[in-house]
């Protein structure tokens, strides 16, 4: 008997396993974990669905009765999911956009200044508003060390990553103290960090703007001057 498999993931399917289309009936093509009433479940390119399965190696192994190592299985999938349904599909969108897609993953991202001596100062960071893929507002303490790098030099860069996909960007730095865009800016978890809210003196914002990109984005690399 031929077995089907996921055309996302690869995973044999089952009628206790298949996805369901958006009248709720059974798909023949999808597992539920990857497509749910007529919907991939998670927005991701064949690259990261790779990063993704990988971590569940230890159990593939187990159902398979396989003893691959986990670089051994990536290295399958990379041959084998190829061929899958939903990676056939053609992804027209632009390497920008793919970034931008990369970065509305992203909760965190690393933001680096310079300090006084010259030496880069790499901090990861809670991600606020985004503006494509090279545009990222930041909340900081105005006594921060990362306000005090930003207001010697706004020599700044910034990447992120997910799921093996990557962007790292150069750029500038503005420092925004404005009380309107500041208050616009607020999110309710800031108050963590600000007790007095959006008017709390010690609050204030950076706005990285990208000039330059590094990307590799489902096995395609790109160096742009944006």
């Amino acid at each position: 008997m031929e077995h089907a498999f996921c055309q996302s993931c690869g995973m044999p399917l089952t009628d206790d396993n298949k996805g369901t289309n958006a009248d709720g009936s059974l798909n023949g093509d999808y597992c539920a974990y990857c497509y749910k009433e007529g919907k991939f479940t998670q927005d991701l390119n064949m690259c990261q669905m790779i990063e993704f399965c990988v971590q569940f190696t230890d159990q593939i192994n187990k159902e398979a009765g396989w003893n691959l190592t986990p670089e051994q299985a990536r290295e399958h999938m990379r041959k084998y999911f190829p061929q899958l349904k939903r990676w056939q599909q053609k992804d027209d969108r632009t390497i920008f956009e793919k970034a931008a897609a990369l970065l509305a993953h992203c909760s965190e991202v690393t933001l680096v200044s310079v300090n006084a001596a010259g030496f880069p100062r790499p901090v990861p960071v809670s991600k606020g508003y985004t503006v494509g893929c090279s545009e990222v507002w930041i909340a900081t303490g105005a006594d921060s060390v990362k306000a005090a790098d930003f207001r010697a030099n706004p020599k700044a860069g910034l990447c992120y990553s997910y799921l093996g996909d990557s962007v790292a960007l150069r750029g500038t730095v503005e420092i925004v103290t404005d009380d309107r865009v500041r208050a616009e800016m607020w999110r309710d978890w800031h108050i963590d960090h600000f007790p007095g809210g959006a008017a709390d003196p010690n609050y204030l914002l950076v706005r990285f703007v990208g000039t330059e990109a590094t990307m590799w984005i489902n096995g395609e690399f790109v160096h742009e001057r944006l």
